[in-house]
């Protein structure tokens, strides 16, 4: 699969609390695929994706060899070359629209690594 989708979700609990999470909480992105993009989907209305690096590595990757971009306010993308396997942990951050506040969360791909290309074939 050369796309990968992620939804994502913003949850307020009674009490206040602001949690963020993606589903899957492990994209899995299959051995042998190459060129692959990540897609994320913000499904709760009053959020949006920040403008720029919504989507950043933890932990900078040979595979991500470019930052995330925003489409619009509930859509961004990744890309991945999923050259080599490794599991690696990102942070999504969401902005509440009314207030300006980040919340983020540290979900993780799991790449299959083998992938041609890169880069240098975009």
């Amino acid at each position: 699969m050369r796309v990968v989708p992620v939804t994502v979700d913003v949850i307020a609990s009674p009490t206040g609390t602001i949690t963020v999470s993606c589903t899957p909480p492990t994209a899995t992105v299959d051995p042998g695929a190459s060129n692959v993009l990540l897609t994320f989907t913000l499904a709760t209305s009053g959020y949006r994706f920040k403008k720029t690096k919504a989507i950043a590595m933890d932990v900078p990757a040979d595979d991500f060899p470019y930052a995330s971009w925003t489409i619009n306010d509930t859509t961004a993308a990744l890309y991945d070359s999923n050259k080599i396997a490794d599991k690696l942990k990102y942070t999504v951050t969401v902005v509440n629209n009314t207030t300006g506040k980040h919340y983020a969360i540290d979900p993780e791909i799991q790449n299959g690594g083998g992938g041609g290309g890169g880069a240098e074939d975009c």
